[in-house]
């Protein structure tokens, strides 16, 4: 079984925005997709799109990629929406419906957030001459089954770097999933120490000496960051332990907490032979719908 390490600390119950048991039918759908695909559609979470519905989730996708500038920051954002609706509404003959409209918003603002962050980490590593990474997947074996893995951001010599940026000011701060995803990336690469860069509005935020907004840099074989390594270690067994027992049972108890009925469906799909096309997916489930 395998875990990203970007989702750990959902996987422990420590992101706000992720709930374990959100992460729990996401790790399942992945070692198990067409049975959780069966078990989405059987409760309604999914459904095959109608014979005379229309899908324009791909021409929304579409018109994103043809008006993004390459070069932009956070300060740009709302004017790349407005282009965005703009182009948007003169493709539909402006018989789009207001639901349309609010969807390419939450797609647009989302993937803003994503592709600005890839943008200014590729310009931090090469201001701060930093070495690049991505360049291979490292695991860390919980157990000889079990695994989390992933591709850090650069290093700095022996010190990984973990580039995040932020969208607001008042975003610059210290998270637990971050500091998470910092050791996991440590234990994977077998490195020691490692630190959390912060961007906003092009200034950075990377103080070797921990302060209100910042971790500092984190030493695994130095408390308190060993112990809070070996607690995310014995935290993950657990996770893969309760995962394998879903796998096996195929019994799901977190179905209405994680997508209540008044969301539902959260994808909608067509058949392309025996190829399953997800469309008008809900942004926040992406994580899962990924697997279908």
């Amino acid at each position: 079984m395998y875990l990203e390490i970007s989702n750990i600390a959902a996987a422990l119950g420590k992101n706000p925005y992720e709930s374990k048991e959100k992460m729990l039918l996401t790790s399942w759908a992945r070692h198990s997709p067409s049975v959780v695909f069966e078990f989405l559609v059987k409760n309604n979470c999914i459904k095959q799109l109608g014979i005379n519905e229309e899908s324009f989730s791909e021409l929304q996708k579409e018109i994103y990629q043809n008006v993004l500038p390459d070069e932009y920051d956070v300060n740009d954002f709302k004017k790349i929406e407005e282009k965005i609706i703009k182009e948007y509404k003169e493709k539909r003959n402006n018989q789009q419906t207001e639901e349309e409209v609010k969807e390419l918003v939450k797609l647009t603002k989302d993937s803003l957030k994503k592709d600005n962050g890839n943008l200014q980490e590729d310009k931090l590593i090469q201001i701060e001459r930093y070495k690049k990474g991505n360049d291979r997947m490292y695991y860390y074996n919980i157990n000889e089954n079990c695994c989390f893995g992933g591709k850090h951001d650069a290093s700095d010599n022996e010190l990984l770097i973990e580039i995040k940026t932020r969208v607001k000011k008042t975003n610059v701060r210290r998270n637990d999933y971050d500091l998470y995803q910092l050791i996991g990336y440590l234990l994977a690469t077998e490195k020691k120490k490692g630190k959390i860069v912060q961007v906003y509005n092009k200034q950075k935020y990377d103080s070797d000496v921990a302060s209100e907004i910042e971790f500092g840099i984190i030493n695994i074989e130095e408390e308190p960051w060993k112990e809070l390594s070996l607690e995310i270690i014995n935290g993950l067994k657990d996770y893969f332990n309760e995962l394998n027992d879903l796998i096996k049972s195929a019994k799901y108890i977190y179905l209405n907490n994680v997508i209540p009925n008044k969301i539902r469906p959260i994808a909608k799909y067509t058949l392309n032979g025996n190829k399953i096309e997800i469309c008008e997916e809900n942004i926040k489930y992406k994580n899962l719908l990924r697997f279908f």
